[in-house]
């Protein structure tokens, strides 16, 4: 009997640490589409580019659908979805071998959801990988501080990325932070590395420069101020991502009265109501604001 339980423990814990090292990373589709929209192709290609996905791991590849159609049809095109996804990553040299699994597992059920327009958040594709070890970023469970006051300014929006002159801003202006990649309900940075690092390469080279980094989430419901993190287990997910980006730039050696982080939740969509994944890739953004030069 000892033995036995002896025996339980360590197989426990083998699973335990198994799931430890894994990630999930999910994608979405447009409404009864299998066909990946420019959206799941700019997150994959931003996947690929950060390096989250790459040769020679073990991936797993698991469609869902949403309540809408029969059960025989979104077992189908929950499964077209996984194979279109698994597809698409062979192009980045992903070889079939590497997929461990590959399948759709139909409709996700959900209870007192009704509606014509389905759950858009249940069309999706999650892939299963093994995580990488990186030396920094992570910051789960860590206290969060409260920001520093960030002086109202008139929002102005500019559609700029970070590849442009940064001297060209003005205080006020804004851009949205491109290939930044956070997982599913989560403020993990490793994801999103070699963008963070050229903004922090502009910060070196602008030593004047102070900046409000400002996250927004999607998706979630009227009634609920911001997102909830699985990371911390609380309803600050915007404020965590826009943290962890500020705390990575600190560690970099970035003077911290340079920099403000604050969460902005869905107080600041861009589309007032998401019908689609394009409306929520909109809203789901971190935006960098320029504060002083």
């Amino acid at each position: 009997m000892r033995y036995l339980l002896l025996l339980i423990l360590v197989l426990n814990a083998a699973r335990l640490q198994a799931q430890s090292n894994k990630d999930t990373l999910t994608l979405y589709f447009d409404l009864n589409k299998r066909e990946l929209n420019k959206y799941t192709k700019k997150s994959i290609d931003s996947l690929i580019y950060n390096d989250v996905i790459y040769q020679g791991q073990k991936i797993m590849i698991i469609g869902y659908a949403d309540y809408l159609g029969s059960e025989k049809y979104n077992e189908g095109l929950s499964e077209e979805r996984a194979k279109n996804i698994q597809q698409y990553l062979a192009q980045y040299g992903i070889k079939r071998e590497d997929v461990t699994v590959c399948i759709g597992k139909g409709e996700i059920e959900r209870k007192g959801i009704t509606g014509k327009e389905g759950y858009a958040i249940d069309r999706k594709v999650d892939i299963v990988t093994l995580k990488r070890k990186h030396s920094g970023g992570k910051i789960a469970g860590q206290p969060i501080k409260k920001t520093q006051p960030i002086t109202p300014v008139k929002p102005v929006k500019r559609t700029g990325n970070l590849e442009e002159d940064i001297s060209s801003y003005k205080p006020g202006e804004t851009f949205v932070l491109r290939n930044i990649y956070f997982p599913a309900e989560s403020h993990d940075i490793s994801g999103s590395l070699r963008t963070l690092n050229k903004l922090y390469n502009i910060l070196l080279g602008h030593p004047s420069l102070k900046i409000s980094i400002e996250g927004h989430v999607c998706c979630i419901g009227r009634n609920t101020a911001d997102a909830y993190d699985i990371d911390t287990h609380d309803e600050h997910l915007s404020l965590n991502r826009a943290k962890a980006i500020y705390d990575y730039l600190v560690d970099k050696g970035i003077d911290s009265t340079r920099l403000r982080y604050i969460g902005l939740g869905k107080s600041r969509p861009i589309v007032a109501v998401e019908k689609n994944e394009d409306d929520a890739e909109k809203n789901r953004r971190v935006e960098i604001r320029i504060l002083e030069k």
